[in-house]
């Protein structure tokens, strides 16, 4: 580093301090009176000094201000001296809450580094019931609170300061937050080593769980404790169905080199369309499990959401991570008044209040469009849209490259109901199974698997009673 650069800043850091600015301009102005005493009066400035200085009353007041004069050097002295330590003797991180690695520093700070802190932080997680039946006491997790802290990491002196922003945040639950690191040196390779590092622990201590996050104006935010994944064996759907999805999805995920060699973008749009409770959002969080994937759910009726900060959600996504987008027919167009038959995609000059991507959302069709498959659209990106109404979907966002795989999720057919009775009854004969299957079919064609979960689950422990209560599935509760 030069000696211009930091003469330079030093001068900077003068003229933008209009206390110090000042100081200095006095002194200037002494040095000038003394230089035209001397030059024009022939009296040494001793001399001339020392008349003053015989005057009881100016010498009491000139020592006054003497004093506080150096004080006021010796603080800005230090001020200096610490700007000069800060701006050229150490590096700093700054983390800022909106980044993902923000809460990764944080517990890993206070797992791994803080010995007995004394101020902390605390979210309080309630579960409500663990899988043995029995009421779990609320869990606490704590994380370094806001102000400086101090830690050693491989030998290193760490300092840590959280700050939080004053301004209004906007739609976000949380405030904005400041993480920032500051060591010695100028090695800045230590903030990645403890940002590996805190990744790392991150992800072993959420090994085997799946993380839902929730979009807070333009920033992912973790929505609750992470949860168990869910095996894919467990949504029952037809036949042949589950098994397309999950081949396609594993090719993608397996062979990205083959996209990278053809030069097709990188990206894989899924469809899954049906009637409610067909169990189209479960088997995509099975599919997230399997695959060891978080989720991102982003609602596209939020007013907030515009077409910038659409864009910007998909492509700030928490690693690892596949966005889930529901009832994609709803998110432009109100279902009130409408049905699958007077819905119509509206021609050059037509006003149709039924076309789909035209209601009360900020997000435009075309800006939603070109986020997902623009010439500034993310890589890597996996991207799940549901619908109960899938003749409400503008043709323009069906097609290659936006949705890739398009997929029917209908009502329970035989070999589902026999696959879900064998499930909570495994100790009944396949050929009960059969029989279920056969009289549900009889009794209720359009029969939903929500409906048939909750009649099981309303005879856990007795498949006969199951048989006596079929006559409830022929009420429709879609």
């Amino acid at each position: 580093m030069s000696a211009r650069s930091i003469f330079l800043d030093l001068l900077s850091f003068v003229a933008n301090d209009a206390f110090v600015a000042v100081r200095i301009g006095i002194v200037l102005v002494g040095i000038l009176i003394a230089v035209c005493q001397k030059l024009m009066w022939n009296i040494s400035v001793w001399d001339y000094t020392q008349v003053f200085l015989d005057n009881p009353y100016f010498g009491a007041t000139f020592s006054i201000v003497g004093v506080g004069a150096c004080l006021a050097a010796l603080q800005q002295i230090w001020s200096l001296g610490q700007h000069f330590y800060s701006s050229y003797m150490t590096c700093s991180l700054e983390i800022p809450s909106s980044d993902e690695s923000f809460q990764w520093v944080l517990q890993w700070i206070y797992a791994r580094r803080l010995q007995n802190p004394l101020h902390l932080s605390v979210e309080t997680i309630n579960q409500q019931w663990n899988s043995g039946g029995k009421k779990n006491n609320s869990r606490f997790e704590f994380v370094p609170s806001a102000g400086t802290h101090h830690f050693v990491h491989k030998g290193k002196w760490i300092q840590v300061s959280r700050t939080k922003s004053q301004s209004d945040n906007g739609f976000t639950l949380r405030p904005l937050e400041t993480l920032t690191l500051r060591t010695n040196g100028r090695d800045t390779s230590v903030y990645r080593e403890i940002l590996e590092e805190a990744s790392a622990y991150v992800h072993a201590k959420n090994e085997g769980k799946t993380t839902i996050y929730s979009a807070m104006n333009a920033c992912w935010t973790s929505m609750a404790t992470p949860l168990h994944k869910r095996p894919v064996e467990s949504v029952v759907l037809d036949d042949g169905v589950a098994e397309r999805v999950l081949r396609d999805l594993e090719h993608f995920v397996e062979h990205a080199d083959w996209y990278v060699n053809r030069g097709i973008p990188y990206r894989r749009g899924y469809l899954l369309y049906g009637p409610p409770g067909t169990g189209k959002t479960s088997f995509i969080m099975a599919l997230a499990g399997y695959f060891s994937l978080n989720i991102c759910i982003l609602n596209l009726s939020e007013r907030w959401l515009t077409d910038d900060i659409f864009a910007t959600l998909l492509s700030t996504a928490p690693q690892n991570s596949l966005f889930l987008l529901e009832d994609a027919d709803a998110a432009f167009v109100s279902r009130e008044g409408v049905t699958s038959h007077d819905v119509k995609i509206a021609r050059p000059g037509e006003n149709n209040k039924n076309v789909a991507f035209d209601g009360m959302s900020r997000l435009t069709f075309s800006g939603f469009l070109n986020a997902i498959d623009g010439a500034a659209s993310s890589e890597g990106r996996i991207l799940f849209l549901t619908t109960n109404y899938v003749d409400r979907l503008d043709p323009a966002l069906l097609r290659p490259g936006r949705i890739d795989l398009s997929q029917h999720v209908g009502y329970a057919t035989e070999y589902q109901l026999k696959k879900i009775f064998m499930r909570f009854y495994p100790e009944e004969p396949e050929a009960t199974a059969e029989l279920f299957a056969s009289l549900v079919m009889d009794t209720a064609a359009n029969v939903t698997l929500a409906q048939i979960q909750g009649l099981f689950l309303e005879h856990k422990y007795d498949a006969r009673e199951v048989f006596k209560d079929l006559s409830v599935l022929s009420k429709s509760l879609v």
